[in-house]
């Protein structure tokens, strides 16, 4: 931690983990059918669900698992593709080395928080959405518009990656303590790989139904992916992992309140 944050600087995170760790003294780490159980938890287990799943079907495996053919449909010539599928992945390394590697990603997602980054990125992935279908439909129109196309995939990786693909695994770490957090991972990675598996399967036929709107349902995944952050996640800056999880026991209660009419408390771990 000395190495990480400085001679200095480490102190306040130490004392949190410390904190964190105090509370959790006496009690059982959950299993991942117990955390889905406790209903203390529902809106962090329901967010990582969400999001964990979003992140694989937002698009961006469609167009890894299909880039050729996503590029021949957007109009590229054929010789020309496999230098474009070179592209794609330079997005992709780039995304990768400024969210993990780049101290500048670092400097990024603390000062504008996680909330403004995974909402940001989605409502930048569903704004190149609708900028790809309109290419795809009216790709013969003009010769550059094909290319316009391949501008649109580009930025969409790039908003991934700046977005829900840097901010969501440090959000599943955030709105959990460490007796719920390793449960957390198990069920958000099963999420992850269902959908994997699930968009994979799946999108050829999505191709074959809505033809050039294919992109169309990811906008619908983006937009409501995006609102549902919007409303129920809260900004995690600056807040300890105990801070973030009473305040997702306070929406809990303040349903249940509103539901019940009366001011009934409900069981948590802290």
């Amino acid at each position: 931690m000395k190495q990480l944050h400085g001679g200095e600087d480490y102190q306040g995170e130490r004392e949190d983990m410390e904190r964190e760790r105090a509370n959790a003294t006496g009690i059982k780490p959950l299993k991942p059918w117990e955390l889905l159980a406790d209903k203390s938890q529902r809106w962090s287990v329901f967010t990582v669900i969400i999001i964990s799943s979003a992140q694989q079907l937002n698009g961006i495996n469609a167009i890894y698992f299909y880039t050729d053919y996503v590029f021949a449909e957007a109009g590229i010539p054929f010789d020309i593709i496999k230098y474009v599928t070179v592209g794609t992945g330079a997005c992709e390394c780039l995304t990768a080395l400024t969210c993990v590697v780049g101290a500048y990603y670092g400097l990024l997602i603390e000062s504008l928080g996680r909330r403004v980054l995974i909402i940001g990125g989605y409502s930048l992935m569903a704004l190149w959405c609708i900028c790809f279908t309109l290419t795809l439909t009216f790709q013969n129109f003009s010769s550059w518009m094909p290319y316009l196309s391949m501008v649109c995939v580009f930025a969409f990786i790039l908003s991934f990656g700046l977005g829900p693909g840097g901010v969501t695994s440090i959000l599943i770490t955030e709105l959990f303590t460490q007796t719920t957090r390793p449960a957390a991972y198990m069920i958000g990675g099963s999420m992850k790989w269902l959908s994997f598996f699930f968009i994979g399967m799946v999108f050829p036929f999505i191709v074959n139904g809505l033809q050039q709107y294919c992109f169309l349902a990811f906008l619908l995944v983006c937009v409501v992916v995006a609102t549902f952050i919007f409303f129920v996640v809260p900004e995690t800056k600056n807040k300890t992992f105990l801070e973030i999880q009473t305040e997702f026991h306070s929406k809990d209660r303040a349903k249940l309140t509103a539901a019940t009419g009366s001011d009934l408390l409900l069981p948590t771990s802290l």
